[in-house]
């Protein structure tokens, strides 16, 4: 049986019983993945839960975001919706047809298995943040997907809010909002009194512009659950017809 995220945490010594057993009545709460709950709750960064788990379960770790670019034929052996949907990302395919994947799961069987039927490859999982993997598949997957559209490159690419809203449309948007950020970082300064701390530079760039865009969304997830348990407590609706409902 393998062991349970909880407990892998545990024995690396990066989270306490307490933040786990938190964590886990959140989870039984709202369902979800534990270790995404781990890292919401801010017990935990993405980048060490990953370290971690890949010390304790002996799988190498993967940093996707200065990898050298993967070959076409080599991405595409996993189609994009399964990539997306599993959180795995093919990297390499070696003479024997082994393929490197990075996961976000890499003990996952189930996973493993659907990835071989599909690829016709046996499976070598590697570890990575689901960040940095969604950043991977949304990267690698824009100029192939893009060529089936009738628009250009930039509408094969969009950032979406809790609600399904469309955030930002495209990448030259992205690029825009950093460009703007940058600009009013080099307009002249209002004067301020000689007394006054100085205020830390916000950070500009499309990048920054995406965390913002991430802090936004759990700011809104976080209302949504409130209002939701506020909901449950006046007995408009339980908290199992609201579990019901979301899996559909």
């Amino acid at each position: 049986m393998a062991i349970k995220l909880g407990e892998l945490l545990l024995k690396a010594n990066v989270v306490t019983e307490a933040q786990v057993k938190a964590a886990l009545d959140e989870q039984r709460r709202w369902g979800g993945k534990l270790g995404e709950i781990l890292v919401r709750m801010t017990f935990i960064t993405e980048d060490l839960m990953v370290k971690a788990l890949s010390r304790q379960l002996g799988v190498p770790r993967m940093d996707l975001d200065n990898l050298k670019p993967v070959p076409k034929p080599v991405l595409h052996r996993i189609p994009h919706e399964l990539a997306r949907d599993l959180q795995a990302v093919a990297l390499q395919l070696k003479e024997d047809k082994t393929l490197v994947v990075a996961m976000a799961e890499p003990t996952n069987l189930e996973q493993i298995d659907t990835l071989q039927k599909v690829t016709r490859c046996k499976i070598s999982p590697a570890i990575a943040t689901p960040t940095q993997i969604a950043r991977m598949i949304a990267r690698s997957y824009l100029d192939s997907d893009a060529a089936s559209l009738d628009g250009d490159a930039e509408d094969a690419f969009k950032v979406v809010d809790a609600q399904g809203k469309t955030v930002v449309k495209s990448i030259a948007e992205l690029e825009a909002r950093g460009a703007a950020a940058a600009s009013q970082r080099a307009a002249p300064a209002p004067r301020v009194d000689r007394g006054a701390a100085p205020s830390a530079a916000a950070p500009s760039g499309p990048s920054a512009v995406l965390s913002q865009i991430e802090e936004a969304q759990r700011r809104e997830v976080s209302a949504l659950k409130a209002m939701v348990e506020l909901l449950i407590e006046k007995g408009v609706f339980s908290r199992e017809e609201y579990l019901a409902r979301v899996r559909r």
